[in-house]
């Protein structure tokens, strides 16, 4: 019995040092990069409510730094971390918007 009480005292012992906790972070790696005219652009921000809002880097900026703010509060009220890339939607070669698309898990 004390065989069996030392083997998984070390077992747990050894998990609690070897396993560390698993970190949710933006991967860049994984960015995909989609070349649209302006006028798909366009329309495109106007369904996501940037209505009448100049498009260029500075919008694809600021909807990045939205996206992430809001990720990081839901990381925080749910307990979960959520791994996540962008879709940048780019005109010209330059990003306009950044999206940060659904990953359905079950």
């Amino acid at each position: 019995m004390k065989k069996l009480v030392f083997l998984l005292t070390a077992m747990l012992l050894s998990v609690v040092i070897l396993v560390k906790p698993a970190s949710a972070e933006y991967l860049p790696q994984y960015d995909k990069y989609i070349e649209i005219s302006s006028d798909q652009a366009r329309q495109l921000a106007d369904q996501l409510g940037l209505k009448g809002i100049p498009l260029g880097p500075e919008t694809a900026a600021r909807s990045f730094q939205v996206q992430e703010s809001f990720i990081n509060q839901l990381e925080k009220i749910t307990g979960k971390e959520i791994d996540h890339y962008y879709i940048w939607l780019t005109v010209n070669g330059v990003p306009v918007l950044g999206i940060d698309p659904p990953v359905v898990s079950f």
